[in-house]
């Protein structure tokens, strides 16, 4: 009875020692898996948060795309677009000529980046696409020297509208469209007046050089496919168009009345005697066909008496009038204004500043306001300074001149502008200008006894 007791003793203190250690074995190995698991969950977990960090502090992306432009030129526009946790979403792109270019762009660019993030920070880090404003003023000032007064001048009168104060990558064919039906209709309230179709299509067109020069020269991403569009839409409206070919002449009875209110301007008595002999320089314009700007320009020491040749420099040229310089015949008629304008006494009252100037320094926007204001008072309608210039071609026309011939005189540069003068319309006799002057000089001795133009 007692070796059966203590049979059974022994066999559950084994049993109770083996479950013991089945336990403790059981726990060690589920220790051991749970060390393991919660390893490889700290290692995954901190690979992918790694990752994610990663992920999310800088994804960068560039992308290379095919292009044409405007032009018809094709092109690769790189783009770079970064979003990077506690920073704006950034996007830069350029275009190039070569996708090698435009890859290598993308590459430093990613580099400049990650290099320096603040530059994701749209504050003033990085440049703004200047307005219309900013842009024509830099060209202007760059392209200065290069272009004609008038030029410069019509881009200086475009930023009087509310197109000037938008960014040149914002600029869309609508802004476009609203520039050009303000123009049409004019501004009373800032005193701009309606203008023709062509004038509005030359001041897009200057638009146009702006952007174009921000984009090659600047390297700028600005593109003008929506002017194109624009100015495609507005010349099917009419709103735009080809300028008018000009047929106004002045007749004899027109040319006599402001030969004679500028010999009256002349001859009156002033406190200020810093004057200009208008009655003298329109008909320069008539006998030598130039244009206001040139007659400006012209030297002294430029003139070639002996030649009867004097050159004009920076003759006005579709492709850039800088160095463009060429001599002009001068005609007999030409000769006897010549030698009028070149006298003491008329060089005494126009005190000129610069003697070897023709005008001693004036500009051509004196002459043209002086013009413009004596037609506005003789009520003389459409008539330009520029006119002159027409007239007098077409009195080389008229003596029966060759196209070759009159090109010496006026220095067009193509046959075609010439085109004009060759079935022209008879017209009475023209009047001179000496007969003019004397006529006149009567008119105004008879006003004051004590003076005479030709004393």
């Amino acid at each position: 009875m007692g070796a059966s007791i203590n049979l059974v003793f022994s066999f559950k203190l084994v049993i109770y020692l083996f479950c013991n250690n089945f336990y403790k074995i059981l726990f060690c190995i589920l220790s051991v898996f749970i060390c393991l698991f919660c390893a490889l969950s700290v290692l995954l977990l901190y690979h992918t948060c790694t990752i994610k960090y990663l992920f999310c502090m800088v994804q960068k992306m560039a992308t290379i795309t095919k292009r044409t432009n405007p032009s018809g030129a094709v092109v690769y526009r790189a783009q770079v677009r970064v979003k990077r946790e506690g920073y704006p979403p950034y996007s830069e792109s350029r275009t190039f000529s070569k996708k090698s270019l435009a890859t290598e762009w993308a590459k430093r660019r990613e580099f400049e980046i990650e290099s320096n993030p603040d530059l994701l920070f749209n504050d003033g880090k990085r440049e703004l696409c200047p307005t219309l404003r900013e842009a024509a003023k830099r060209y202007v000032d760059e392209v200065r020297t290069n272009y004609s007064e008038t030029k410069l001048g019509v881009i200086n009168f475009i930023l009087n509208f509310d197109i000037a104060n938008k960014r040149l990558d914002r600029l869309t064919r609508s802004d476009y469209s609203a520039f050009a039906f303000a123009r049409q209709k004019g501004c009373p309230e800032l005193g701009i007046k309606p203008v023709v179709a062509s004038t509005i299509n030359g001041d897009l067109q200057y638009m146009r050089s702006i952007i174009k020069h921000a984009h090659f020269v600047w390297g700028l991403d600005v593109s003008w496919a929506e002017l194109d569009v624009a100015m495609e839409g507005l010349r099917r409206a009419r709103v735009i168009g080809k300028a008018r070919r000009r047929d106004r002449l002045p007749d004899n009875d027109e040319l006599l009345k402001l030969t004679l209110y500028f010999l009256r301007a002349w001859r009156r008595v002033v406190v200020n005697p810093k004057r200009l002999p208008m009655h003298l320089i329109m008909w320069f314009a008539i006998y030598t066909c130039r244009r206001l700007d040139e007659i400006a320009r012209l030297r002294w020491s430029d003139f070639d008496e002996a030649n009867r040749l004097w050159l004009v420099r920076d003759l006005k040229n579709p492709r850039g009038s800088k160095g463009n310089d060429k001599a002009f015949m001068v005609s007999n008629e030409a000769m006897a204004v010549i030698n009028l304008m070149r006298s003491p006494e008329i060089a005494r009252q126009m005190n000129v500043q610069n003697g070897d100037l023709l005008l001693g320094g004036y500009k051509g926007r004196s002459v043209g306001s002086l013009w413009q204001r004596a037609c506005r008072e003789l009520k003389i309608e459409d008539l330009r300074f520029h006119d002159l210039r027409h007239e007098g071609a077409t009195r080389l026309a008229e003596k029966g001149l060759s196209i070759p011939v009159m090109q010496q005189f006026t220095l067009h540069g193509d046959w075609e502008s010439m085109r004009r003068y060759t079935n022209l319309r008879a017209r009475p006799p023209v009047l001179e200008m000496m007969d003019a002057l004397q006529e006149a000089d009567e008119i105004v001795r008879a006003e004051q006894p004590d003076r005479s133009f030709f004393a």
